[in-house]
């Protein structure tokens, strides 16, 4: 394989970040904007010992779910990678995306629920954070093109709220008017769903500038439902956007937002999900899982502005937020008290050294829950976590491969996981937000049993197939992983014998495990083909 080198291939899959995959010859090559099962002529750009890259130069075999991307700039901004998928195929890749970690890192035979997409995917963002810029005396605004800073000049976006859109236009106007365009780095919005208010973050090389009392003026009276005008002032010459300093030009620091409802003060700095509508989705699975009957003790690790720990205040009866940034740990107060709730606390702290400093004095929680950032939970926080002893963990998670990486780790240390539940946060992108939940299993819970059921006594009916040719029956059909054992209870719900010694316990209390149902249909579905019922 070299580059520039035209071949001819089938995609068979995806990648993490949604591209396609081309086999030349067991030679894996990643194609940016080829679907599954499409076929074309590729042109190949980079190469590497074990992959490479190709581009997508005509499409032979077309996948149905392929759709014209609605956003003009789509090929050049790196924002939304999936826009050539229809969004049923965006949740099935990435209910797959989940599925492969779950399998392939966590080594776990668990099926991932599917996801839980919108009804509405676009203009769901409450929050723009748009590069500003003048090239040759004009003034752009919009977003970086792919792996560079060159910014690719748009006055909308078609995952923005409509409100931010409106803003980003006004400031557009303003900049052409005053023609100060020049002091600004980035414009960020932020605009609460539930009560309208806006807050406008400009962030500038200089506090002082031309017009600065006239642009605030103006760009009120266009957009009333603006609360917030703060003046962000960064003199660095990196790419960190937000600097240190900050000045209320208009209104109050903060604007108000509502989330199933609770109130939330949102600043400049704090962190506050961007899709509110799937927050609530988010966010009240995670209370599902922890099923809280009103007296437990619950933990929230990395609980940022205490978002989910509020959730959970609503339902138990003492919540304890872990959060390391300060100012995340005071909004998160403030919050709280916003809202009534007596029952939280937040405590400013790592939360790897608050979890192993409450596990060595035998603090324990009833439920915890973590929602850490990208790079997932270190060995520490893993191990004082299970020293804890939660009845249930509750893992939300913003990354597959080190959500995978973790279960694994708590698997071996005594938690089993019970359902993996991806969430949509992000339509037209490749990321996806998973919540898990785990339980603690007790040695006297639960009896393992790993039997060759082929070996054991057999009916003549079992002959016709064996247990590892239902098992592939059903994999291959209908995509499920199914143990010996299911399959055996299976068949003795279909008046089917199996062995006398099937699945003996070893103790008066010890559960067995009942197979669900959509495992006991493929399974019948099997027993059908193979004419045992």
């Amino acid at each position: 394989m070299k580059k520039n080198e035209h071949v001819f291939g089938v995609c068979s899959g995806y990648t993490s970040d949604g591209h396609g995959v081309v086999k030349i010859d067991g030679f894996p090559l990643f194609v940016k904007g080829m679907m599954d099962k499409e076929s074309g002529e590729l042109v190949v750009t980079l190469v590497k010992k074990s992959y490479g890259f190709a581009r997508l130069l005509k499409l032979d075999k077309v996948n149905e779910e392929r759709v014209n991307p609605a956003c003009p700039i789509a090929k050049q901004c790196g924002g939304c990678q999936l826009q050539h998928m229809s969004y049923k195929e965006q949740l099935a890749f990435k209910k797959q995306k989940v599925q492969d970690v779950i399998e392939r890192i966590a080594k776990l035979n668990v099926q991932v629920e599917d996801v839980l997409g919108m009804a509405q995917p676009d203009h769901y963002r409450n929050k723009g954070q748009i590069p500003v810029g003048v090239v040759k005396g004009q003034v752009v605004t919009g977003f970086y093109r792919i792996n560079s800073n060159t910014i690719i000049d748009t006055d909308s976006c078609g995952i923005q709220s409509e409100k931010i859109n409106a803003v980003l236009q006004t400031m557009r106007s303003l900049f052409k008017k005053y023609g100060n365009a020049g002091v600004f780095r980035h414009l960020l919005i932020k605009h609460a769903f539930v009560t309208g208010e806006v807050m406008v973050v400009w962030i500038v090389r200089q506090k002082k500038f031309a017009h600065r009392e006239e642009m605030v003026q103006e760009l009120v009276q266009t957009i009333p439902e603006i609360k917030s005008v703060v003046l962000n002032l960064n003199t660095r010459e990196d790419n960190v956007i937000l600097g240190k300093q900050e000045e209320v030009l208009y209104g109050e620091s903060f604007i108000t937002d509502e989330i199933n409802g609770l109130k939330f003060h949102i600043s400049a700095k704090s962190f506050y999900q961007v899709n509110p509508v799937q927050t609530k989705v988010l966010y009240g699975k995670a209370l599902e899982f922890c099923n809280l009957k009103g007296n437990e003790t619950v933990i929230d690790l990395y609980c940022g502005v205490g978002t989910i720990s509020m959730f959970l205040a609503q339902k138990a009866g003492k919540v304890i937020g872990i959060e390391i940034v300060e100012q995340a740990v005071r909004d998160a107060r403030e919050n709280a008290a916003l809202n009534g709730l007596d029952n939280v606390k937040f405590v400013c702290s790592d939360a790897a050294a608050y979890a192993k400093k409450m596990s060595e004095q035998g603090g324990r929680a009833d439920v915890v829950v973590v929602d850490p950032p990208r790079k997932g939970c270190d060995q520490v926080t893993l191990g004082s976590i299970v020293q804890m002893a939660p009845e249930r963990l509750v893992y939300v998670s913003c990354d597959p491969a080190t959500l995978a990486r973790d279960l694994r780790i708590l698997e071996g240390k005594g938690y089993r996981v019970e359902v993996v539940q991806p969430v949509d946060m992000f339509p037209w992108t490749h990321h996806v937000e998973t919540v898990v939940l785990l339980s603690q299993q007790k040695p006297d819970d639960t009896i393992e049993i790993d039997l060759d059921l082929d070996e054991l006594d057999a009916t003549s009916a079992e002959l016709k197939a064996t247990y590892q040719e239902i098992k592939d029956y059903v994999l291959k059909e209908f995509g499920l992983k199914v143990s010996s054992l299911y399959i055996s209870q299976v068949k003795r719900k279909c008046g089917i014998e199996v062995g006398e010694n099937y699945n003996l316990p070893k103790s008066e209390n010890a559960r067995v495990p009942q197979c669900p149902k959509e495992k006991e249909d493929a399974i019948k579905a099997a027993l059908k083909y193979y004419a045992m019922i």
